[in-house]
């Protein structure tokens, strides 16, 4: 038989005893907490083995069940993926030696003010156009100037095309290329000298347009500069040009050059 007293010693000091609190004791005031108000939008695709994936450099997710519920009593999967996939993170390692690891972005640079430049008009007659410099000034001239601290993503539409096989990478087998959108070396420069923006985001599937696929002048520019990458945003209709407030969930393994990240906007 246990000793009461024995089970009471165990006991954690808040459990106490049945009518010992004090009555007369004053409460504490509860604390008070300040949360964000408005809406929250969701920048983030869900990503599965069917993902499409550049086959020379990335293999397909892999999701393997682990246990279920009814024999194991508990739910686990294990994912088996690449950094480069679905909505993610290019950390400035990715295209620098010497560039920060994902795990060491400064974690008040993964919250910035959003703005959004959109080009979707473009780009639905132009699959390989790129965002210009004449764009950005066209943002600020609507605008003002792009925020510090900001992360500037591109809407050229392009997040609708997950949904169509093939469409979002959009290979075009007769030029060995493929088709999708991308920012130009002379508008990521601008980026880097001219504004001061923390990262540059994009819904298609690389900051580099498809139609240079091997020389990625773009990542060269922005990521060595210390400037993060996120590429195959969703709902960028869903959120201003401006006013809105990005979380960049990224992930924080050793020595990543980036990886899957949740996306929110705050409105």
């Amino acid at each position: 038989m246990c000793n009461p007293q024995t089970v009471a010693a165990s006991l954690p000091p808040e459990s106490g005893r049945a009518g010992t609190h004090d009555a007369t004791a004053p409460e504490r005031p509860a604390p008070r907490i300040t949360l964000p108000t408005g809406t929250v939008r969701d920048l983030t695709h869900v990503v599965g083995p069917d993902w499409p994936v550049f086959d020379l450099y990335v293999k397909p997710m892999e999701i393997r069940r682990l246990a279920n519920l009814a024999e194991h009593e508990y739910n686990a999967l294990e994912l088996t993926y690449n950094e480069h996939i679905g909505t993610h993170i290019d950390a400035p390692l990715h295209f620098d030696d010497d560039g920060l690891s994902v795990e060491r972005i400064p974690v008040e640079t993964l919250v910035a003010p959003l703005a959004v430049v959109r080009v979707g008009e473009r780009a639905a007659r132009d699959h390989v156009t790129e965002l210009t410099v004449d764009d950005l000034l066209r943002w600020e001239s609507r605008n003002g100037r792009i925020p510090d601290g900001a992360l500037l993503a591109v809407d050229n539409d392009w997040a609708v095309r997950i949904e169509t096989p093939g469409a979002f990478l959009n290979f075009d087998e007769k030029e060995g290329l493929y088709r999708f959108p991308g920012i130009s070396v002379e508008a990521a420069a601008f980026l880097v000298e001219e504004r001061s923006v923390v990262g540059v985001g994009t819904d298609s599937p690389s900051l580099d347009p498809g139609s240079r696929p091997a020389d990625p002048y773009t990542h060269r520019v922005l990521l060595p500069a210390g400037k993060y990458g996120v590429e195959c945003l969703a709902g960028l209709g869903t959120v201003p040009d401006v006013g809105a407030v990005a979380v960049v969930g990224a992930p924080r393994h050793a020595g990543g050059t980036g990886g899957p990240a949740r996306v929110l906007a705050f409105l």
